[in-house]
């Protein structure tokens, strides 16, 4: 099995980044790979209300969820299958990932990290996959499956901080 674990500190606070990996509406806004949203279901982490009321209405929404998105991976478009399986509101969320035929299991972890500088958020992103990824009458070997995964974690990371860090 492969596993890349990397952080990231956000300089926003952790109920603002929390809505940004979670809610759906938001994700298709900072997540540049998503084309569009195919299908959800369950119900989402998050509501429809106003920013101010967001983080009481999320610790009593978190009903595991499965979203389909339309998403391009390494320019290719593919399906993506997001089904949570743990959520603890703004500390830990647990879910299975499938793009394609590659499959993986991604925890997220939020930590608020305040300091001198401000309110601050440290998420950490570990994704745990298999050695290798059958495609069309081949496999992709090791390696190069570790540096699709790696190229992931590192993508999310970078895209979710940029857009928490514009309101900021």
């Amino acid at each position: 099995m492969i596993t890349v674990a990397l952080s990231a500190s956000i300089g926003a606070p952790i109920d603002q980044v929390w809505c940004a990996l979670t809610d759906p509406s938001e994700r298709i806004v900072w997540d540049e790979r998503i084309l569009g949203e195919v299908s959800s279901s369950g119900r989402s982490t998050q509501t429809t209300e106003s920013k101010n009321t967001r983080s009481a209405a999320r610790s009593a929404n978190v009903t595991p969820r499965k979203t389909l998105w339309r998403f391009r991976l390494g320019g290719v478009p593919l399906v993506m299958q997001d089904v949570t399986s743990h959520v603890d509101p703004n500390e830990r969320l647990v879910s299975r990932i499938s793009i394609g035929s590659m499959h993986f299991d991604q925890t997220l972890t939020l930590y608020r990290e305040d300091d001198e500088s401000g309110v601050r958020t440290r998420v950490g992103m570990k994704l745990v996959a298999r050695n290798q990824i059958a495609v069309l009458g081949d496999v992709v070997q090791r390696l190069d499956v570790q540096k699709i995964v790696i190229e992931y974690v590192d993508t999310t990371l970078r895209q979710v901080q940029k857009y928490c860090e514009v309101d900021a």
